[in-house]
């Protein structure tokens, strides 16, 4: 098989790159651990298409176009859709003993083996190159296909057909009505939030379109679409949410925000439901907010060792600001909520102020912050203080009024929790001082700042260990090596050791390996993904786990804050003292196979 260099000569020679092209491509190469194709890629030298068919003659592979070929529904069907989307695979052709795969990469042969199997012995497997668009084209197709055939099951049992379901913008609310309450549409709105529920999606996204009903998942930190129903459905969907949300079915001219709850297998489930007026329609967004707050802690998290400590120690002083950081979707009112639950004590009088109340949390007085009415973050903090509070936690820094008073809050005797959106811990004192707050009481008042992101956790089912190139070894050592005293194979030697007698009553449950000597006398390191299976819908990947670094705000840092130096100089000085960083601490992670090192660099992108 030829190299992936001749693929960079192949394109090359038949005028498909040129040669600046071709440079940049081995300059990103020596200074990455990229492949080429992955670069060639990423620089958008050639089209998908136009690689794929180069591949093809390289590699004396078919190439085919799914998108002119007419996939029949039954050759698909063969094979279970999470295997074909592990494999990123698609059987277009079926015939006597024969049966014709589509794969983004042919050459990945325990997927054809693998593939292989899933046909009666003698079946003969003739494998093609397609694009990865097309692939993901047909199997997101074929996943819609599955839920849609559920509402149409719906739509059948009830023996109402779709044309009875088309409710257009000036049809009237009695009309309306009918439809809304009736089984299709709600058994359809179930589905999709059973559905949203048991696959753990954290926002789920109805969108109507100029054809159809687009029904997105956020899972696991991806938007992925599972769902499209027809045109007709879309007021009488949106409306029933309405109904469930407690807001006005008959107002589609501005936003609307509501709230309502689901059980699903015994579990409650609150969802933060926001309605969006566009052309086509509405638009809706409905959240998936924890209800159960018994089973979360600040333990899991993914906040350990020594930034746990500062992070605890933090939140143990009668007065200042702890603060967490990250961007939307990062998990920072989790952590707040678990801090809030890790003081919580009859004791204590804990107020919180959120936008929305996302979390809610035994035993602390949380009010909902509404903007309409004139109870905005600075008001509501005003009366929040005279409220006799210990702590009080700010759903989030937004503005310098609000900076004001969480600093007077704590200068008065008073811990304030609150968030901010900057992408690192020591991006978080220029913010504010940007904000108007004076650097002097920064440095007086500023406690902690957490950063926080929330890479893909590998799914324990699947998880297989492999070696490291000694590239991707060179850049973990070169990542760790501002962690004072690290030696990676100790450390690995160490953890393995010590998972081993965690779990020795289940051995098979410990799937790291320790470093091997190779034959050249350089350490073999393993890291860790995972081969898709049923439980993890074929992704590798199930849950989320948080990565931090926590600033702890020394003497040292305070006299630095009030000579106005850069968040860099800030972060420098951090490291000395003992820092992690989240980068770090998401290649620590990544070490003990909890997530991986693309995961991490994908979230902590600034």
């Amino acid at each position: 098989m030829a190299t992936q260099i001749s693929l960079l000569k192949y394109l090359q020679q038949n005028n498909l790159i040129d040669d600046d092209g071709a440079r940049k491509v081995l300059l990103e190469r020596s200074r990455s651990n990229k492949t080429e194709e992955s670069i060639i890629k990423e620089l958008e030298l050639v089209d998908e298409a136009t690689l794929a068919k180069a591949k093809s003659a390289m590699f004396n592979i078919p190439f085919v176009e799914l998108s002119t070929v007419n996939v029949p529904e039954s050759a698909v069907a063969e094979v279970p859709i999470d295997n074909l989307a592990r494999y990123r695979a698609v059987p277009f052709e079926r015939g006597d003993g024969y049966v014709k795969i589509a794969m983004e990469d042919p050459f990945d042969i325990q997927a054809t083996q693998a593939l292989q199997s899933k046909y009666p012995q003698g079946t003969r497997v003739q494998v093609y190159i397609a694009t990865g668009t097309s692939i993901s084209m047909i199997l997101d197709r074929r996943v819609g296909d599955m839920m849609g055939s559920q509402v149409a099951d719906a739509l059948e049992d009830a023996n109402i057909p779709v044309a009875t379901l088309d409710v257009g913008p000036d049809d009237s609310l009695e009309a309306l009505s009918g439809d809304i309450g009736s089984a299709p549409v709600a058994r359809i709105v179930n589905s999709i939030l059973q559905y949203a529920v048991k696959s753990k999606s954290s926002d789920i996204h109805i969108e109507t379109m100029e054809t159809r009903v687009r029904v997105r998942f956020r899972i696991n930190g991806v938007m992925t679409e599972r769902l499209s129903l027809p045109r007709s459905l879309s007021a009488a969907v949106v409306s029933r949410i309405k109904i469930m949300s407690n807001l006005k079915i008959d107002e589609r001219r501005i936003p609307q925000d509501g709230r309502f709850q689901v059980q699903v297998n015994g579990s409650k489930t609150d969802i933060r439901v926001s309605i969006m007026p566009m052309i086509y329609g509405e638009k809706v967004v409905m959240r998936l907010l924890e209800s159960d707050t018994e089973n979360i802690s600040l333990d899991d998290t993914g906040l350990r060792g020594h930034a746990y400590k500062v992070f605890v120690d933090a939140l143990s002083v009668t007065n200042g600001i702890v603060l967490v950081t990250g961007p939307t979707g990062s998990g920072k009112t989790r952590t707040l909520a678990c801090s809030l639950m890790k003081v919580n004590d009859p004791k204590i009088n804990i107020i919180s102020l959120e936008n929305p109340v996302e979390i809610r949390v035994q035993g602390v007085t949380q009010v909902q912050i509404n903007d309409q009415v004139g109870l905005t973050f600075a008001n509501g903090l005003r009366s929040v203080l005279r409220q006799d509070p210990d702590i009080v936690m700010v759903g989030e820094i937004r503005d310098s009024e609000t900076a004001q008073l969480a600093v007077q809050a704590s200068l008065t005797g008073h811990l304030v929790l609150s968030t901010l959106h900057t992408n690192s811990a020591a991006a978080a004192i220029p913010r504010l001082v940007d904000m108007g707050i004076e650097p002097y009481l920064l440095a007086s008042t500023i406690r902690t700042v957490a950063a926080q992101r929330l890479p893909r956790r590998v799914c324990k089912n699947c998880a297989q260990a492999y070696p490291v190139t000694p590239e991707v070894l060179r850049n973990i050592n070169e990542v760790m090596s501002t962690i004072k005293g690290f030696d990676l194979v100790s450390y690995l030697n160490r953890l393995v050791a010590s998972k081993n007698s965690e779990i020795s009553e289940k051995p098979e449950g410990n799937f790291l390996k320790a470093p091997e000597i190779g034959p050249d006398g350089v350490p073999v390191i393993y890291l860790y993904k995972g081969a898709g299976c049923d439980f993890c819908g074929g992704t590798g990947y199930a849950g989320r786990i948080g990565i931090f670094e926590v600033l702890d705000v020394t003497e040292k840092i305070s006299r630095m804050i009030m000579e106005d130096v850069t968040d860099s100089d800030i972060k420098d000085v951090a490291v000395e003292q003992g820092m992690i960083t989240m980068v770090q601490d998401g290649y620590l992670k990544a070490l003990e196979g909890i997530t991986t090192i693309e995961e991490v660099l994908r979230v902590s992108k600034e």
